[in-house]
């Protein structure tokens, strides 16, 4: 069974909400999202929006019913202090997910007991990338970025952005976190590491983060709380919906 799979990995799951169009398709991936999702659903004021929180939310139910035999209608979560959705149905695996969504990407990460946390984004150079690291990085981080430019910039911007967001998101406690007490080193071959500053009562060797390039336009970044457990080997799949 694909669940068992999940004590030795994680799981990450990818669909491009622009390759859903169908007017038939998008009427069942209406039917299954449940009354509150709708309501969301419906509240949000511009159309891409409104398509891409679909696709992403139909992902998350098609992605866990791969797991369990539960139809996707039919998942309930409940959700933490800042907003984590939690699985809520009774006598299921301790399946634990995070989702993403950015233009042009959704994504959702499963484990099976393991706190994790995604984030995607479109690299792009609409944002302020000096002004949000002055904030937001740590020191070190914001002096290399600095020496860079362009898209080397941007580059190593959003590598740093999506890391901190995937780990606040497998924390479940926001963005007012102190990210700026994090320091992130990525290698050539997209390999991470993290240093936590003393008094954040973190241990490096409990975490295990990922990169990846689901598109040439996009980054995405996987946290995973492995605690004593052995390295958790990645797995990307595509979902069709």
């Amino acid at each position: 069974m694909l669940i068992d799979s999940l004590h030795q990995e994680a799981h990450v799951w990818f669909a491009i909400p622009e390759s859903v169009q169908d007017d038939g398709n998008l009427q069942q991936l209406t039917a299954i999202l449940s009354d509150e999702e709708l309501d969301r659903y419906r509240r949000f004021n511009f159309p891409a929006d409104r398509h891409r929180y679909l696709v992403s939310h139909a992902l998350v139910r098609r992605t866990l019913s791969t797991y369990v035999d539960i139809p996707p209608a039919d998942w309930c979560f409940s959700h933490g202090e800042h907003g984590r959705p939690e699985i809520s149905n009774p006598n299921v695996a301790a399946l634990r997910f995070n989702l993403t969504h950015t233009a042009g990407l959704v994504g959702c990460v499963v484990t099976l007991d393991n706190d994790c946390g995604i984030d995607a984004e479109l690299i792009s150079d609409r944002h302020n990338p000096a002004g949000i690291a002055e904030r937001m990085f740590s020191t070190d981080e914001r002096l290399e970025l600095k020496q860079l430019k362009d898209a080397a910039q941007l580059d190593y911007f959003f590598t740093r952005w999506t890391l901190r967001e995937a780990y606040v998101k497998a924390q479940g406690i926001g963005i007012s976190f102190p990210t700026r007490k994090l320091r992130f080193r990525v290698d050539d071959k997209a390999g991470v590491t993290v240093k936590f500053e003393a008094g954040l009562q973190e241990n490096e060797r409990d975490w295990r983060f990922y990169l990846l390039r689901p598109t040439p336009e996009h980054v995405a970044a996987i946290a995973v709380r492995t605690g004593n457990l052995p390295e958790k080997k990645l797995l990307v799949r595509t979902i069709e919906l």
